[in-house]
């Protein structure tokens, strides 16, 4: 204790005798202005030092961050450690056009945070933040700066030093703008009036990292998200979702295959999405997506399509593995325009075409997809058809569409479906289709029945091909068709029920429809058919629709031809009753056959009574004179001889050799030599005379009213050669023919 107070006084004396000495005191003036000095050169530095540094940011700014800077301001509180910039730019790679802009970047650090390998930031926020990303094919303008950022130098830098975390809170942007251009198709989309704060982020170090972000989109809708980073294992999860965002900024992507005019609608979907930074094949999407009120115009501006709602569930999908799992797609209330004029549907003519060069390269970049739906459904769907080919445009109606569908995948090849729907509101339509999606014309497996169906609906049809107009009807139709191996194979069943068409004018083609419908006719007034299609599609010149045509043409023709089987079943007769009726030679009276026949054709005419039933009558004269002149050659020698002819074959053979002084002729020669030609004549007319009374009469007798018409002999009718004595049938429409009374 003695020496320190020993110490203290020697420094006591000594602080004295400087205090007393002038010399003492301008030591410590000096001492004093050099601190004031000190102080006010780093008073200056930090006073000076933002500008400083903003200087050098604008001159070296590209050495630094890649690209050229300009900022108006810098201000920096330092006991804040806020740092504040003003009117700030980053350029693109052409150091004229701006890639990011901001009025004001505030930035509030805790330096000391840095020696802990910690980068803190208490806030960020960005005010009128206007960034611009544009991409020419594959390259986006921010590729050189990854390049920067990638570089040797910098991958080793972070390689010898330590990881730092970022803890970053308060992350804000106040009225930012962010627009993405694609060159290739001249389009922008925007984003305007985006504001959103992240409270915190933290990323690196021990702990996981965590993010969360949301901010309206300024063309309608907006954005969330929340991620998940495990930094340990690399494993990484989150989630997305968008509300409502408008469709209208896809539309210049689908233009690029559809000339569509507009698109109107909104999405909705919520994403979940994990991986892992070691595996990033693995990347796992699925969620729920929804698009509501969606309506697509042509360039025209016609609606062509829409759908009320639209949902998907996604139950897995790996991008970078082509694969993809979806549950469950609904389509509630869809519509479709669907017109075909000039032979060309619309959808056909809204398809953009593509060059050889575009098809060569979509041809060599395609892959694979695995791409499941679980299941498809339609609900309540709609579609409205016109078909503007002819004089008058035909419209027509599909609505209640119900289709359902199971286990669809791009590498199936085969494909099932179901459904059903109205047709102009009263025709029903079930079906179930089976088909190889990738060649339909190999196997094809359909089955459909159709009741209810208008037949007028398809006037229009009709007049144009057949020239009738169809005034009544309505038609149940079942269908069987297949198709294996392109052999086609179809059963169609029909039931035309009341069907009443009008006169003929014209037509694409002369097929005696109104006809054959009128001759199938039951007693009820239904019209029966079963006709079977069938066809070889290997040649591609082959249409379906054509082999259709033809086999109904040729069975219409064939019904008018040969109507007999038809009737007789309405009848209760055999075909050939109602063909024709035939005679004898020598026949004076009708034989119960051949009332018979007649019998039928008056019970046709009650059933019938717009159908016109001729009897044309028919004989070969020059057959049946050998028969008259053999009727006078035998009159001749009973009363000579009295004797008949057939009792004594060798007598009467020796007569006709007397009589006409010749040897060695057939009988019949014989007979016309000796019967004068003439008598001969008469006989003929006498009896085709008479048969044609006798029908007559008995028509008359059982209706006098009959408009059966009994035809006589026409020397021109090619079918007298060879024909026996005979009335021939012909059923026609009577409005086809000319009014004549009777015609008896």
């Amino acid at each position: 204790m003695p020496v320190r107070i020993s110490e203290n006084k020697n420094k006591f004396t000594y602080m004295k005798t400087i205090e007393n000495n002038p010399k003492g005191k301008t030591g410590k003036r000096i001492i004093a202005g050099i601190l004031v000095l000190i102080i006010l050169l780093i008073v200056a530095f930090l006073l000076f030092s933002p500008g400083l540094a903003r200087n050098y940011l604008n001159k070296h700014g590209k050495e630094l961050t890649g690209r050229r800077l300009s900022i108006e301001k810098i201000n920096i509180n330092y006991f804040t450690s806020r740092v504040q910039l003003s009117n700030a730019k980053m350029f693109e790679s052409n150091d004229q056009d701006i890639f990011v802009a901001l009025d004001t970047l505030v930035v509030d650090l805790k330096p000391l945070r840095l020696f802990k390998k910690e980068i803190f930031v208490q806030q960020f926020k960005a005010v009128n933040l206007d960034a611009r990303i544009t991409q020419q094919d594959t390259l986006f303008n921010f590729d050189d700066l990854l390049a920067f950022y990638s570089s040797e130098d910098t991958l080793a830098a972070e390689t010898e030093s330590s990881p730092y975390s970022f803890d970053l809170n308060n992350l804000e942007i106040d009225r930012g703008r962010l627009s993405y251009t694609d060159q290739s198709i001249q389009n922008t989309i925007t984003v305007k009036d985006i504001t959103f704060l992240i409270p915190h982020l933290y990323w690196g170090g021990e702990r996981d990292s965590k993010a969360d972000i949301a901010f309206d989109l300024g063309t309608g809708g907006s954005f969330s998200s929340s991620f998940d980073y495990n930094i340990e294992t690399g494993a990484y999860t989150g989630e997305a979702s968008l509300t409502a965002v408008d469709l209208e900024i896809m539309l210049p992507y689908i233009q690029q295959q559809m000339h569509f005019n507009s698109i109107d609608g909104t999405l909705t979907a919520d994403i979940r999405f994990s991986g892992s930074q070691e595996d990033l094949s693995e990347f796992l999407l699925s969620g729920d997506a929804r698009i509501d009120s969606v309506s697509i115009t042509d360039s025209d501006g016609k609606k062509v399509l829409g759908v009320a709602e639209a949902k998907a569930h996604l139950k897995e999908m790996k991008p970078l593995k082509y694969q993809a799992e979806i549950g469950k797609v609904t389509f509630d209330q869809p519509y479709m325009y669907l017109e075909l004029a000039d032979s060309l549907f619309n959808f056909e003519k809204l398809l953009v075409e593509s060059t050889e060069d575009e098809i060569t390269e979509d041809e060599e970049e395609a892959t694979v997809y695995a791409f499941l739906i679980d299941s498809l459904q339609v609900n309540n769907g709609w579609i409205d058809f016109s078909d503007k080919r002819f004089r008058e445009e035909f419209n027509y109606e599909l609505s209640k569409i119900e289709v359902n569908t199971e286990n669809l995948s791009l590498d199936t090849d085969w494909l099932t479906l179901n459904a059903n729907m109205l047709l102009n509101k009263r025709g029903k339509l079930e079906a179930r289709i089976g088909v190889n999606p990738y060649d339909p014309l190999s196997k094809i497996d359909l089955e459909y029945v159709l009741s209810d169906f208008q037949l007028p609906d398809i006037n229009i049809y009709s007049k144009h091909y057949t020239g009738l107009p169809i005034l009544f009807g309505d038609m149940y139709y079942v269908c069987k068709t297949t198709i294996d191996k392109r052999q086609l194979n179809s059963k169609n069943n029909l039931i035309i029920r009341d069907v009443e068409l009008g006169r003929k004018n014209g037509g694409l083609y002369d097929i005696p429809l109104k006809l054959a419908l009128f001759i199938l006719k039951d007693i009820n007034g239904d019209v029966k058919l079963d006709i079977p299609v069938t066809g070889d599609l290997s040649d591609p010149r082959t249409r379906i629709g054509r082999i259709v045509w033809t086999t109904l043409k040729q069975f219409t023709v064939k019904i008018v031809a040969s109507p007999f089987k038809a009737l007789g079943n309405l009848l209760g007769a055999q075909p050939d009753e109602l063909e024709e009726i035939t005679f004898g030679y020598d026949d004076t009276s009708l034989t119960g056959k051949q009332g018979r026949g007649i019998d039928l054709l008056l019970k046709l005419e009650k059933m019938k009574p717009d159908m016109q039933i001729d009897m044309q009558y028919l004989n070969d004269r020059k057959l049946e004179r050998v028969d008259a002149a053999k009727e006078i050659v035998h009159q001749n020698y009973q009363q000579e001889r009295q004797k008949t002819p057939n009792s004594n074959r060798k007598e009467y053979e020796a007569y006709l050799k007397e009589k006409s002084g010749m040897d060695s002729l057939l009988i019949q020669d014989y007979e016309q030599l000796l019967a004068p030609k003439e008598k001969v004549d008469s006989v003929v007319l006498a009896r085709e005379s008479m048969r044609i009374q006798l029908v007559k009469d008995y028509l008359t007798s059982e209706n006098d009213s009959t408009s059966v018409r009994v035809l006589p002999y026409a020397a021109d009718e090619v079918l007298n050669i060879g024909s026996r004595p005979r009335f021939l049938i012909k059923y026609l429409l009577r409005e086809d023919t000319e009014p004549s009374g009777t015609g008896n």
